[in-house]
């Protein structure tokens, strides 16, 4: 955000808007807040680049999308009952 290039009622905007997050939550609890999210972000960008190395996975991924588009699929009820499960 580059505040010189800010006209005069954005920079009010922002400051009402930094006022009110100070009112109601504290530098802390935003930072911790920030945080978990980007935490979050990162386990799910480590996820998918484990999924992304691994080539049985994405052999496996590749044959099943195969498969729908070839219409070999079931239904999820008669998946369960076909591996002894009730419904």
């Amino acid at each position: 955000m580059n505040l010189a290039k800010m006209g005069y009622k954005e920079k009010i905007l922002l400051e009402r808007d930094m006022n009110t997050t100070a009112e109601t939550e504290s530098v802390a609890d935003v930072f911790i807040e920030t945080l978990r999210r980007v935490d979050g972000e990162i386990e799910s960008a480590i996820e998918t680049l484990e999924i992304l190395n691994d080539d049985e996975t994405l052999r496996a991924i590749e044959e099943g999308l195969q498969d729908i588009k070839a219409g070999k699929v079931i239904r999820f009820e008669d998946f369960l009952k076909k591996h002894g499960y009730e419904i």
